[in-house]
C-alpha cells in the first residue's frame, strides 16, 4: 500500500574497498530504499530531517509517488506542485528519481472523472495518459529519472477478469513506448502485488513482456493480516526469481509490521531486516532493488484515512498500517530495532560509514550483544577456527548457508577454540550461531575453493 503523495529515498550500495563476498550485493547492481511517508509528532522534524537520515544511511536516489488525479484534479485541471518541487530539490543533490504514477492504486481507480467509464485502451484514454506525461516532462526538466513505474498494485483491482487484463496491458504497452520517446533510455515498470504476479502468473508474463524492470510490492502476510514467518523470504525471492531469471526485480514496496496485534513485534521486524539482507546476497545478481516501507509509523489520523480508502476498517489490517515504519511516530520519533538492523546491514555492505556498533552477521536477534566471536581465517577453504570470550560446555555450533539450510550442527564443545572442517561444503557466504548456557553470538564467513 502506498500514501498518495510518497517521496521514497533510495539508497546506493557503495563498493566495498576490500574483496567483495561472493554473492553479495553491490552498488553496481543493487539499491536500498526507504519511504519516507510521514513525520514524528514533532514539528521540528520534517522532509527535510527524514531526507537527511536517508542520507546518513547511504542516500543516492529518490523516488516520487502520485496518483493520477493528484495530478489532473479534474479533467483537464492540473496541478503540478509536486513535481516543480522535485525539479528543483533533487538536481541540487545529483539524485535520480523513480517516478511512479498510477490510473489504478491497489483497489482504486484513480482517473479523471471523464474516463472512469472508458476502457484503458481506448485511444482517448490512452491519449490523456500521454498528455498528462507531456505535462510531467515538461515539468521536470532537470531531474534524471531512474525509472517509470506506471500503476500500483493493480492487479487487486483487476482481480481474474481476463478483458481487463487484456486492456490494461494494452494501455500500458501503449504509453510505455511513449514514454521512451520523451525520456530516451528510460527505463519502464510496472508494479505488481507479491501474490497477484505469483497467481495471476499468465496475466502478469503477458504484462511484463516490455518491461524493463519487473515491479513487486512485497508485504508477507497471511489472508487476516498476520505475519508469515521470516523464513517465507527465501522462498518467496526462490519463486518471483525463477518467473523471471533475466529481468532486474524491483521490489517498490517492501515492508514487515512490528504489532503484536499482527502477531509480530520490535524483535522480529527487525529478523525480517536481517533475513531479507542474507536472502538478497544469494539473488544480488537478480534484485535491483528493495524500497522499505517505511521510514515512520503512521499516526491514528492517517491510519483511519487510508483503511476508509482501501475499504478495510479490520483492526488487524490498521494495525498492520500503523506499524510499518522502521521508527515510531510518536514524541521525536525513535528507532525501531529494525531500523537500527537495516542501519548495521548497511554499513557492513558498505553503504555508510555511520559510528554505530555493529555486530557482524546477526541472524538472531536473542543473541547476547556484550559478546564477540571470532572467526579466522576468513575467507576460509578447508578449515575455520572460531574463538569465543568465556568458556564453552556442551555447546553448540550450528553453521547455515544464505537460504537457511543447515550445513553442520556440532554439539558437546568444551573448548574457547573450536576447530571445524569446511572441505565439504561448496563455497558461498555461511552463517554460523554457536548457543551456550543462555548465550547465543553469531557470525559469517565466506568459503573459498
Amino acid at each position: 500500500m502506498k500514501t498518495k503523495m510518497i517521496l521514497r529515498i533510495m539508497v546506493f550500495l557503495e563498493l566495498l574497498p576490500s574483496a567483495t563476498i561472493m554473492g553479495q550485493i553491490t552498488s553496481v547492481d543493487n539499491i536500498i530504499g526507504i519511504d519516507v511517508s510521514t513525520f514524528p509528532q514533532n514539528a521540528g522534524f520534517n522532509y527535510d530531517s527524514c531526507f537527511l537520515l536517508g542520507k546518513n544511511l547511504g542516500m543516492g536516489s529518490v523516488g516520487i509517488f502520485q496518483n493520477w488525479t493528484a495530478i489532473e484534479t479534474t479533467p483537464f485541471t492540473y496541478d503540478f506542485a509536486i513535481m516543480d518541487i522535485a525539479n528543483y530539490y533533487y538536481p541540487a543533490y545529483s539524485m535520480p528519481v523513480d517516478l511512479t504514477i498510477t490510473p489504478i492504486h491497489t483497489n482504486n481507480l484513480e482517473v479523471p472523472s471523464d474516463l472512469t467509464s472508458m476502457a484503458f485502451d481506448d485511444p482517448i484514454f490512452i491519449n490523456r495518459f500521454k498528455a498528462l506525461l507531456d505535462s510531467i516532462k515538461v515539468h521536470i526538466p532537470n531531474v534524471t529519472l531512474s525509472s517509470l513505474v506506471i500503476g500500483s498494485e493493480f492487479d487487486v483491482y483487476l482481480g481474474t477478469d481476463a478483458a481487463l487484463w487484456m486492456q490494461y496491458a494494452n494501455f500500458y504497452n501503449s504509453v510505455l513506448s511513449y514514454a521512451k520517446t520523451l525520456w530516451p533510455g528510460l527505463n519502464v515498470a510496472t508494479e505488481l502485488t507479491f501474490n497477484g504476479i505469483t497467481s495471476q502468473n499468465g496475466f502478469a508474463q503477458a504484462l511484463n513482456t516490455n518491461s524493463d524492470f519487473i515491479g513487486v510490492s512485497y508485504y508477507p502476510l497471511n489472508s487476516d493480516f498476520t505475519v508469515k514467518p521470516v523464513s517465507t523470504i527465501p522462498v518467496d525471492f526462490e519463486t518471483l526469481v525463477g518467473l523471471y531469471p533475466s529481468k532486474p526485480i524491483c521490489f517498490y514496496q517492501y515492508g514487515y509490521p512490528s504489532g503484536t496485534v499482527c502477531n509480530s513485534s520490535e524483535t522480529l521486524q527487525a529478523r525480517f531486516i536481517t533475513q531479507t539482507f542474507a536472502t538478497w546476497d544469494t539473488y544480488a545478481a537478480n534484485i535491483r532493488m528493495i524500497d522499505f516501507t517505511w521510514l515512520h509509523d503512521l499516526d491514528t489520523a492517517l491510519v483511519n484515512y487510508y483503511g476508509t480508502y482501501y475499504g478495510l476498517t479490520d483492526t488487524v489490517f490498521l494495525e498492520y498500517l500503523h506499524t510499518l515504519g522502521l521508527r515510531r511516530w510518536d514524541a521525536n520519533g525513535t528507532n525501531k530495532a529494525a531500523f537500527e538492523e537495516l542501519q548495521c546491514q548497511a554499513k557492513q555492505r558498505g553503504y555508510n560509514n555511520l559510528n554505530i556498533h555493529c555486530t557482524d552477521g546477526i541472524l538472531d536477534l536473542s543473541i547476547n550483544k556484550n559478546y564477540n566471536i571470532s572467526i579466522f581465517p576468513n575467507p576460509v577453504q578447508n578449515q575455520l577456527n572460531i574463538q569465543t570470550p568465556f568458556d564453552l560446555y556442551n555447546a553448540e555450533v550450528i553453521i547455515y548457508n544464505t537460504l537457511g539450510q543447515i550445513g553442520k550442527r556440532i554439539s558437546n564443545i568444551n573448548s574457547r577454540n573450536t576447530n571445524i572442517e569446511t572441505f565439504d561444503l561448496p563455497s558461498g557466504l555461511y552463517f554460523v550461531a554457536l548457543k551456550n548456557d543462555g548465550k547465543q553470538i553469531s557470525g559469517r564467513f565466506l568459503i573459498t575453493k
